[in-house]
């Protein structure tokens, strides 16, 4: 390889990093969006009356540039969702269930600044945190976390781009608790190998939302 092409390389690796830190920040968007409004003073009433509506609109925006960039980047080509996807589906639910059951009790109640603020909001905005929560967020997330990252930056190895976006994922899920992250990691395994197994994407956002909804049960 040449000099011009190790640095148009590198240019794009780089590009390719912006392009993703941009897209984080626009993931991040309708959870901004609820953590602002909660430092918003209880006097300002008709402010938070938009909340909703602020919300709303953000997600619909930002999940859709997200679908449309990572259908026009994928590395393959995307199946339909059949019987298989379905045993990869349900055999993923299962298995995070009991990882999930598994760490709960090793699990930190204390110095989680996640699990707290989560909690914070799910008391202020419970509608639209559920929201988040089971659609919301297991869209963009996946989207992010698997389709993006593996397909930009793994392609010639697809199943390290799962291990590291599951790394990734389970260290942005902010907590000094070892057990939370962990679990996390484990989790964005599953969803990493899920994508790949069922080449769609939708196969994981719907294990991830099995998964959330799963979470309000168990604690």
């Amino acid at each position: 390889m040449n000099s011009k092409s190790r640095n148009n390389n590198y240019l794009n690796i780089i590009f390719k990093i912006l392009v993703l830190l941009t897209l984080y920040l626009l993931q991040q968007l309708p959870a901004t969006v609820l953590t602002t409004a909660a430092s918003v003073p209880t006097a300002f009433a008709q402010v938070k009356l938009s909340v909703p509506f602020i919300f709303l609109i953000t997600a619909c925006i930002s999940i859709a540039i997200m679908f449309y960039l990572h259908q026009r980047t994928q590395k393959f080509t995307t199946k339909k969702l059949d019987w298989q996807s379905g045993i990869w589906i349900v055999g993923g639910a299962i298995f995070n269930y009991s990882i999930n059951m598994l760490f709960l009790p090793l699990m930190k109640t204390s110095n989680n600044a996640n699990v707290a603020a989560q909690n914070q909001l799910m008391k202020l905005f419970p509608v639209l945190f559920l929201i988040y929560a089971v659609i919301i967020a297991p869209i963009s997330e996946e989207i992010f976390f698997r389709g993006y990252l593996i397909n930009w930056f793994f392609a010639d190895n697809l199943y390290l781009g799962a291990v590291v976006s599951a790394i990734i994922f389970g260290a942005l899920h902010i907590s000094q608790d070892p057990a939370y992250f962990l679990s996390k990691a484990i989790l964005g395994l599953t969803m990493g190998i899920v994508y790949l197994k069922t080449k769609n994407i939708k196969a994981n956002i719907i294990l991830h939302v099995i998964n959330n909804i799963s979470a309000f049960f168990i604690g």
